[in-house]
């Protein structure tokens, strides 16, 4: 027994692919998986600062002191990217529609409109005041309480002054026996330190953010001190709508799934099929079919081109059973075109990956335990597995060095933050970035795979 233990530990040695699976890959995953859900709840050491900022534009309509100091105490937090702009300094005037837009494409994650006559009305202990403006892409579902936490928290620091001095104007109208003329002159002196502190603080915040922790205030609840209105950016405005904005939320979602399912398979499928060509080589197979052909490089273009029309059949038969199945709105004219294009591409880059993995891989067995890992650690970062909204800030930065990253921020450009009233050449023109690295991948993959696969050309 004890000789038969080590014969099996040395042929384990031997394997470092199914060393590396059984040790090493395990590691890897924990870590991937720990970073983003320790990152998630501030932990690990990182604190809040490992979390990826939202990133936000605010259209300041009021350009009073109280909205100005509120918006420099949201620009202080750390969960957010804050963008402000002014009427009175833009060229091109903007509204609300303007930043729906903005958010709709995915510029930002979320967008802020300060109603004129906000700070007049600042603080809204009755709740009858103009409302903020929250527009929230609702492919984020942490920006609404996150950007509402955040907001309600600033509030309490952006203008302490004024809240002292409305709830006195409250207390002087119902009770403003109560006040001596000396207590009056004190409370004014006191409003005007706190004016001077708040000031000061604004100041300081501009050249340095401070550390705070607003999200801890109102999470729950998005009136206190401000009122806010939320609407995600692709809700209508026009009732007569609604019925059809619900079925396209359910759509973009169908899709997001569909994509990062699809992709992770795919890359499963065709590395499975490229490892035909080892078979052929153990076989002895493969010789003959080089010493008839003499050229590895036809080999490997018929291969690529057969695993890619392979894929291309797959990735049709994920999405078309998403449209009929869970109502994926895949029929038109843009979504099936930028569809088609993604898909063939896709495809082709997925199988050029595994006609490079089963070049550069001796045996079946060792392409099986690399693909493996390659595709595994890919899929993770990539957002197929966990959504990328939920990644501290590196791993999402991470992710745009892997396939599945590109390929579905390429889909969801086509199904999620499609623009209904794009042309057909707008439209395209939104995953150019993902069609071309697409293809760069592709290209690098086969000039890899054609310069392993020498091996094989008969002298």
């Amino acid at each position: 027994m004890r000789t038969l233990l080590w014969v099996s530990w040395l042929n384990l040695l031997r394997d470092k692919v199914a060393l590396g699976t059984v040790f090493v890959l395990p590691v890897i995953f924990f870590s991937i998986f720990a970073a983003i859900f320790v990152g998630m709840s501030g932990g690990g050491g990182g604190g809040s600062s490992a979390v990826q900022k939202l990133n936000v534009v605010a259209l300041d309509l009021d350009e009073s002191r109280v909205s100005q100091s509120l918006l420099g105490q949201l620009q202080s937090t750390t969960e957010l990217e804050l963008t402000v702009q002014r009427p009175s300094e833009l060229t091109q005037a903007k509204n609300r529609d303007d930043i729906r837009q903005e958010v709709r494409t995915g510029k930002y994650n979320a967008g802020l409109v300060i109603p004129a006559d906000f700070g007049r009305h600042f603080p809204d202990f009755a709740g009858q005041g103009p409302a903020i403006e929250l527009i929230y892409d609702g492919a984020n579902p942490m920006a609404k309480p996150m950007i509402g936490g955040v907001m309600q928290g600033s509030a309490f620091t952006a203008a302490p002054d004024l809240m002292m001095e409305r709830g006195f104007e409250f207390l002087d109208q119902n009770a403003g026996w109560f006040l001596t003329d000396q207590q009056r002159t004190i409370l004014q002196a006191l409003q005007q330190q706190l004016r001077d502190a708040t000031s000061l603080a604004n100041n300081e915040n501009s050249d340095e953010s401070e550390d705070t922790n607003a999200t801890d205030v109102g999470l729950n609840a998005l009136n206190g001190l401000v009122r806010i209105s939320a609407s995600e950016a692709r809700d209508d405005t026009d009732r007569a709508q609604q019925q059809n904005q619900a079925k396209r939320k359910r759509s973009s979602m169908t899709a997001y799934y569909a994509a990062g399912i699809g992709v992770m398979f795919l890359l499963f499928s065709t590395a499975g099929a490229a490892g035909s060509i080892l078979d052929e080589e153990e076989s002895g197979t493969l010789e003959r079919v080089l010493s008839a052909i003499r050229s590895s490089q036809k080999l490997l273009l018929g291969k690529w081109l057969f695993y890619g029309l392979m894929g291309v059949v797959q990735l049709v038969i994920m999405f078309v059973f998403a449209w009929l199945v869970f109502g994926l709105d895949l029929w038109t004219v843009n979504h099936a075109v930028g569809f088609a294009l993604m898909t063939v591409l896709t495809a082709a880059a997925a199988s050029a990956l595994g006609v490079m993995l089963a070049t550069i891989c001796r045996t079946r067995a060792q392409l099986n335990g690399v693909s493996t890992v390659v595709i595994l650690i890919m899929s993770a970062l990539g957002g197929s597995m966990v959504p990328r909204f939920v990644m501290p800030a590196f791993m999402q930065k991470t992710s745009k060095f892997t396939f599945n990253g590109w390929a579905l921020d390429g889909y969801l450009n086509v199904f999620w933050y499609d623009d209904p009233n794009h042309s057909l050449v707008q439209s395209v023109a939104t995953i150019v970035p993902q069609l071309a690295m697409l293809v760069a991948m592709t290209v690098a993959f086969l000039l890899v795979a054609r310069s392993a696969a020498k091996r094989w050309e008969v002298q």
